[in-house]
C-alpha cells in the first residue's frame, strides 16, 4: 500500500521512500567488513540514462525508460493520492490492492490470473495504483490487461468477503506478535490517531467495511490527471510514447459525484467524507513512556519515537540520512549496534531510521532486549540520540557511513527500473532534476558540521515517547526514571490507553448509527445548524467555589476561533488564556508565557464555541461506542481520539440528544490515572440556543460552575483575543 497510511509506513512506499528518495535501503546489506572505513576516494560520475516524459491530453504523465539489455518491459500505473483519513472503517485501504485484480467488466478473477499466467507476466495491484512486467512479445496483451484493470475493476462482492475474512484473521494475529504490537502502536503515538499514518486497523474496524467502500475510493482517486504510466526496459520512447496513447490516451476517469461538508471537505457517495492529513503532528512535550502489556513474555520490544519535520526535497536531506547510518541506519559499526550489542550484549541487532515524507516524516530507534536489561537498553538508546546532538561525531564514522551509503545507491543502479523510480521521484517530490545525477557529489560534501546540524535539529531528545511492548509486571516499574513526569502510560494492542472501565457496561448502539449521527442529533437539540450558525461571537460568565472561596469565570468566543478565558478569586487572576486563531498564550500565579505544541492544541481545541462541528477540523475522530447508563438515563457514549495517546468521552442523551457528561483521563505524578468528569445540566435558551447553565466537575479538583450571564451575539472586541 502506499503512504495513506504507515505500518510504520506503508510497505510499499516505505521501499520506495528508502531506496528511491533517502537511498539507503537497510535489506541491502553486502557481505563487506565493515569494521575499517575504506580510504576514500573521489566520487564517480553518475549516467543514470535518459528517460523521455510526456503528458497526455487527459493530465496523465508518461514516463518512459529505455533498457535493452534484457528483453523486458514492465508498467507501472500509479497515482498521486495524498494521505487521508479512514476513521472508523480504517483497513479498508489495505484491501483495495488486493482486489484490484480481483475481477473486471470483462473478466473474473480467475480468468485474469490465467490470462497473466499464460502471458509469462507478473501483476499486482496496491491502493494508488498497479504494477506489472512481462516479455516484450507479450507486453502489448499485458498492456491491455493492465489499462482493463486500472480503467474498469468492478471488486467482486464475493472476494471482497474472502478479502475480509484473511484480514480479519490477520489483525486478530496481531496480538501474538510484540514487532508487530510495537509497530502498530509505535504508529499511533508517533503521529497520533487522528493523523492518516497514526490510524490503526482492529477487527471493529474491518468489521465494519464494506465492498462499496473500496470501490468508491479507486473510483475517486484512480483519476488520468493525478496518475503517472511508467514504462521501463525493451521499449523505444516512440514504443512507448504510442502505446500510451493507445491505451490511457482517451481515458476519462469515472464521473464520482460529490458533495461537500460543511468543512469543505468532498463527500463521496457510499464512502463518506475525504478529509486529508491535517498539520504536522505535535511533538510530545516531554520524554513519556508508554508500555503495552504482554503477561509471560521473556523479552521486550523497545521503540524510541517521534515525528520529524523532513520532506524528501528538503535541502538537508542527505544530512540527516549520513547521521542515522552514523547512528543505527544499517552499518554494523553504526553506534546503537555498537552499543547495544557489542559492548553491552543487549541485544542482537539495534537500528535506527530518520524518514522523509512529503507530509511528515518521523524518528524510530529501538531493539528486542530481555526483561531484566528492558530499562539499561532504553536509557543507552536515549543516550546515543542525546550524545550524537553534544559532540561531533569523528572522522570515521563519516567516512564508513557515507561508503556505506555510496555502495548501496551503485548497488540500486543495477536494477533496470531504478531510473524509472528516481524519475518518478523527482515529480512526486518535487526535487531537483539533477537530484540523483548529482546525489554521490552531494554526499562526498557532507562534513562533521552537517552531521551536527543534522542530529541538533532532527534529533529531538527530550521530546520523545519510549514505548516498550513487554511483561508489565516485570519490567514497567523501572522505566519510570525514563519519563519527564515519572509516569508510565499504559496502553493496549491498538494503541489507546488503558482505562480502569473500556466498556462501562456498554449496549450495542442501533445497527448502522454512527458517531456523527449522535454529534448531528445533539446540534438539532440545541437549536438546530441554522440557529448555531448564527452565533458569531459567545460570552459565558460563571461563578464557583475554589477551596471555599468565591471565584469567577469568563469565557469569550469568536468566530472563527478566538477564545479567551479569565478565572478570578476577587481582584487576583488565577488565569487566563487567550487564543488569536493561530498563537496562544497563558497568564497564572507563576508568570505568563506563549503556548507551543500540544498546549497550543489544546488551547485551539476550546477555541470553538460548538467543538463538536469541528471534530474533524481539529484532526479528531469520534466513535460511537454504544449505549451507557448515566443516572439514570440512556446515554449514547462517544469516544474522541485526539493527540498522539489522547481521548475523552462524551455521553449524549439518547432521548433528548443533549449531552449529559464529559469524561477525560489525566496521568498522575506517581503513576496510575485520574478520570475528570464534567456534567452538564439545566439547558436553558440563549439567542435561539440551548446551552448547559450548570456544569460540575469532578476529580483533580471538584467544582460546580453556574452560568450568570450567557450573551450571544453581543459583540466583544478583538482585544479581548490579544496574544500581544
Amino acid at each position: 500500500m502506499n503512504r495513506q497510511r504507515k505500518t510504520m509506513k506503508s510497505p510499499s512506499f516505505q521501499a520506495l521512500a528508502l531506496a528511491a528518495t533517502l537511498l539507503i535501503p537497510a535489506s541491502m546489506t553486502a557481505q563487506v567488513d565493515r569494521t575499517k572505513a575504506p580510504p576514500a576516494g573521489p566520487a564517480p560520475e553518475v549516467h543514470l540514462g535518459e528517460h523521455k516524459s510526456i503528458t497526455l491530453a487527459n493530465g496523465m504523465r508518461v514516463i518512459i525508460v529505455e533498457n535493452h539489455k534484457i528483453p523486458i518491459v514492465s508498467a507501472q500505473v500509479r497515482f498521486d493520492i495524498p494521505p487521508i483519513m479512514q476513521g472508523d472503517i480504517a483497513g479498508y485501504q489495505d484491501l483495495v490492492g488486493e482486489l484490484l485484480t480481483s475481477g473486471t467488466a470483462r473478466h473474473t478473477k480467475e480468468e485474469i490470473d490465467e490470462l497473466v499466467d499464460g502471458l509469462g507476466a507478473r501483476m499486482n495491484g496496491s491502493n494508488d495504483g498497479i504494477y506489472a512486467s512481462s516479455l516484450k512479445k507479450n507486453f502489448p496483451q499485458v498492456m491491455d490487461l493492465l489499462y482493463e484493470v486500472v480503467s474498469s475493476a468492478n471488486f467482486p462482492r464475493e472476494e471482497f468477503e474472502k478479502a475480509k475474512t484473511r484480514a480479519l484473521s490477520q489483525v486478530s494475529a496481531r496480538a501474538d506478535d510484540p514487532d508487530q504490537i510495537a509497530e502498530v502502536v509505535g504508529r499511533a503515538l508517533t503521529y497520533g490517531k487522528g493523523y492518516p499514518y497514526g490510524e490503526v486497523t482492529t477487527e471493529a474496524t474491518l468489521s465494519k467495511v464494506n465492498r462499496d467502500d473500496l470501490y468508491q475510493y479507486y473510483r475517486y482517486f484512480f483519476q488520468p490527471k493525478q496518475g503517472y504510466l511508467v514504462l521501463v526496459g525493451d521499449i523505444t520512447a516512440k514504443e512507448g510514447e504510442a502505446m500510451a496513447t493507445k491505451y490511457f490516451g482517451t481515458w476519462k476517469g469515472a464521473e464520482v459525484p460529490v458533495t461537500k461538508d460543511e468543512q469543505g471537505h468532498d463527500v463521496v457517495k457510499d464512502l463518506g467524507p475525504i478529509i486529508p492529513a491535517g498539520k504536522q503532528p505535535p511533538m510530545p512535550r516531554d520524554v513519556r513512556v508508554a508500555f503495552v502489556d504482554r503477561p509471560g513474555s521473556a523479552q521486550s520490544v523497545i521503540k524510541v519515537l517521534f515525528p520529524v519535520q523532513l520532506k524528501p526535497n528538503d535541502p538537508m536531506v542527505l544530512q540527516a540520512q549520513v547521521l542515522n547510518t552514523i547512528l543505527g541506519g544499517g552499518v554494523f559499526n553504526a553506534r546503537l549496534m555498537q552499543n547495544l550489542r557489542e559492548d553491552k550484549g543487549y541485544t542482537y541487532g539495534a537500528y535506527s531510521s530518520l524518514d522523509a515524507d512529503r507530509w511528515c516524516g518521523a524518528f524510530s530507534a529501538g531493539c528486542s532486549v530481555r526483561n531484566n536489561v528492558t530499562d539499561s537498553a532504553a536509557t543507552q538508546i536515549m543516550d546515543e540520540i542525546r550524545n550524537i546532538r553534544k559532540a561531533p561525531v569523528k572522522a570515521d564514522e563519516l567516512a564508513l557511513a557515507k561508503s556505506y551509503m555510496a555502495g548501496s545507491f551503485a548497488r540500486a543502479l543495477e536494477d533496470p527500473r531504478t531510473v524509472a523510480r528516481f524519475a518518478l521521484n523527482t515529480y512526486l517530490n518535487d526535487l531537483p532534476e539533477d537530484h540523483y545525477d548529482t546525489y554521490l557529489k552531494k554526499l562526498e560534501t557532507v562534513t562533521i558540521a552537517d552531521v551536527q546540524q543534522a542530529a541538533n535539529r532532527f534529533l529531538q531528545s527530550d521530546s520523545a515517547t519510549i514505548l516498550v511492548v513487554g511483561d508489565k509486571e516485570q519490567v514497567a516499574k523501572t522505566l519510570e526514571g525514563l519519563s519527564t513526569t515519572g509516569v508510565v502510560l499504559d496502553f493496549d494492542i491498538n494503541g489507546d490507553i488503558v482505562r480502569i472501565d473500556p466498556t462501562e457496561g456498554a449496549t450495542p448502539a442501533p445497527a448502522g448509527m454512527t458517531a456523527q449521527d449522535v454529534l448531528d442529533a445533539y446540534i438539532k437539540a440545541i437549536g438546530g445548524s441554522a440557529a448555531v450558525g448564527k452565533v458569531k461571537d459567545l460570552k459565558k460568565e460563571y461563578t464557583t467555589s475554589i477551596q471555599g472561596m468565591p471565584a469567577t469565570l469568563v469565557e469569550y468566543y469568536k468566530v472563527p476561533n478566538n477564545y479567551a478565558m479569565e478565572m478570578k478569586m476577587g481582584e487576583m487572576v488565577l488565569q487566563k488564556m487567550t487564543y488569536d486563531g493561530t498563537r496562544g498564550k497563558m497568564v497564572g500565579m507563576g508568570g505568563e508565557k506563549e503556548l507551543e505544541d500540544i498546549e497550543l492544541d489544546e488551547l485551539r481545541a476550546n477555541s470553538y464555541a460548538f467543538p463538536e462541528l469541528h471534530y474533524a477540523e481539529m484532526e479528531q475522530l469520534g466513535r460511537l461506542m454504544g449505549i451507557v447508563d448515566i443516572e439514570g438515563k440512556k446515554a449514547y457514549r462517544v469516544n474522541v481520539k485526539t493527540l498522539p495517546g489522547g481521548q475523552f468521552d462524551e455521553y449524549y442523551d439518547v432521548t433528548t440528544g443533549l449531552k449529559l457528561r464529559r469524561k477525560d483521563y489525566q496521568s498522575q505524578e506517581g503513576g496510575g490515572y485520574i478520570q475528570v468528569i464534567t456534567d452538564y445540566s439545566d439547558y436553558t435558551p440563549e439567542g435561539g440556543v440551548l446551552f448547559p447553565h450548570t456544569l460540575h466537575q469532578g476529580g483533580g479538583m471538584d467544582m460546580t460552575l453556574t452560568a450568570t450571564s450567557i450573551s450571544v451575539n453581543k459583540g466583544i472586541p478583538g482585544s479581548v483575543f490579544s496574544v500581544e
